[in-house]
């Protein structure tokens, strides 16, 4: 596997982790809005992403290129969507409200602000990770062509 490959799956990490955290602060500003930008009520939304498999486990009869292989068909696949949670709206009882129904009850929508800080905890921790894992192949490209430069 070149370090191309590598840079390439830590940037596939780093932009799945940003739409993670993107998606929940979205759901946290939409948390008190009784209405969506289109009219209809706020849908919170979730990314859902997956692996593409099968992923076979490298051992000693995997050469170098079947595993190259693997690495190839994950980067070229798209792996993560949003969809709406299946949460029910949150009713508060607010008279008072114009969105008010005839028991007096407004429907927010039903997001949970403690799940969506800690997908965005999650998210931050993952990110990180995967700009340690860059930065790392990207020290051992550096001390291969100084190893290189040497001879």
């Amino acid at each position: 596997m070149d370090y191309q490959q590598s840079f390439a799956v830590s940037a596939l990490g780093m932009s799945l982790e940003r739409m993670r955290v993107d998606v929940s602060a979205l759901n946290i500003a939409n948390a008190n809005s009784v209405l969506g930008a289109v009219g209809a009520p706020y849908q919170p939304m979730r990314v859902v992403s997956y692996a593409q498999g099968p992923f076979a486990i490298p051992g000693p009869s995997m050469d170098a290129g079947a595993f190259t292989n693997m690495i190839d068909r994950a980067l070229a696949a798209p792996v993560a969507w949003l969809e709406p949670t299946a949460m029910p709206p949150r009713q508060m009882y607010e008279p008072g409200h114009p969105y008010a129904d005839a028991k007096g009850f407004v429907s927010y929508p039903g997001v949970d602000t403690a799940t969506e800080m800690m997908t965005m905890l999650s998210a931050t921790r993952a990110y990180e990770a995967n700009v340690a894992a860059m930065n790392m192949a990207r020290a051992m490209a550096m001390k291969a062509l100084e190893i290189g430069g040497n001879t």
